[in-house]
């Protein structure tokens, strides 16, 4: 299967992102495509995956700061799982989102956890009853930004 991902920072992919959110992720509170597209507005960035026409799958970030990101939701339609679109559109996000990211995960789910980690983020801490259904999430980081030296003054000399 050919899998094309595509920026799609606009109503549809907005529209995309709701569909996901309700058919993916059912048993979590619902994104709808005006809370992303007011996060769209101020920066946010939306990834869908394609083969042909058909849509796969997609993923939603919010700027936080200008170096800092929360990748807020990546999902995949279940007759598409197992065929690479996740790792796809982390690859994607990767080249074309420039900064830190951060995000939560539930920590049962092995196999996000296992693409996030194949990638680089690393388990922060465990978040209790993070999840409206009352699971426990991971805050994951990738830290793709340098750190200050303790004693930068910032500019001052």
């Amino acid at each position: 299967m050919r899998v094309k991902i595509q920026e799609e920072s606009n109503v549809h992919g907005a529209l995309v992102i709701e569909d996901i959110s309700e058919k993916v992720f059912p048993q979590y509170s619902r994104w709808d495509y005006i809370s992303v597209m007011n996060y769209v507005r101020i920066g946010g960035r939306i990834f869908v995956a394609y083969t042909g026409k058909t849509v796969l799958g997609g993923a939603f970030l919010r700027r936080l700061t200008d170096r800092i990101w929360e990748l807020t939701m990546i999902g995949v339609y279940e007759e598409f799982r197992g065929k690479g679109v996740g790792k796809k559109l982390m690859e994607t996000i990767l080249k074309e989102v420039k900064g830190d990211i951060h995000l939560h995960v539930e920590c049962k789910n092995r196999i996000a956890i296992a693409l996030y980690e194949f990638f680089g983020f690393r388990r922060i801490r465990r978040i209790p009853h993070f999840y409206s259904t009352g699971e426990d999430a991971y805050l994951m980081i990738l830290k793709r930004t340098p750190k200050r030296p303790k004693n930068s003054r910032d500019g001052l000399g």
